[in-house]
């Protein structure tokens, strides 16, 4: 059963270090979807956020940033959830972030 007090805990969470080291939350909402479509795998997570933090698309130096900042939210963030409501809690977070943003 989905323990969605703890998802949303971690969404707030989650928005704020989103929103303290300005993330770009396009990519972050594209790395919750890489996160599902690897059917929950921690550890190709890790290999694509390493592998984006430290060759990125060649758009700008921004985006090494952006990349590296959400490669270290995400090896910080060590929530109790199961794979799905730690999917569910991270789009949260990012919805939650850009609605701070917008306010």
């Amino acid at each position: 059963m989905t323990d969605w007090e703890a998802i949303l805990r971690e969404a707030e969470r989650l928005a704020t270090q989103f929103r303290r080291l300005e993330v770009d939350l396009a990519e972050a909402e594209k790395i919750g979807d890489y996160y599902v479509y690897k059917e929950y795998n921690e550890g190709a997570m890790l290999h694509y956020l390493e592998m984006m933090a430290r060759n990125p698309p060649p758009r700008s130096r921004r985006s090494q940033r952006h990349f590296k900042s959400l490669w270290d939210i995400w090896q910080s963030w060590q929530p109790s959830l199961p794979g799905p409501d730690k999917a569910k809690a991270w789009g949260w977070g990012v919805r939650i972030a850009k609605a701070l943003r917008g306010a």
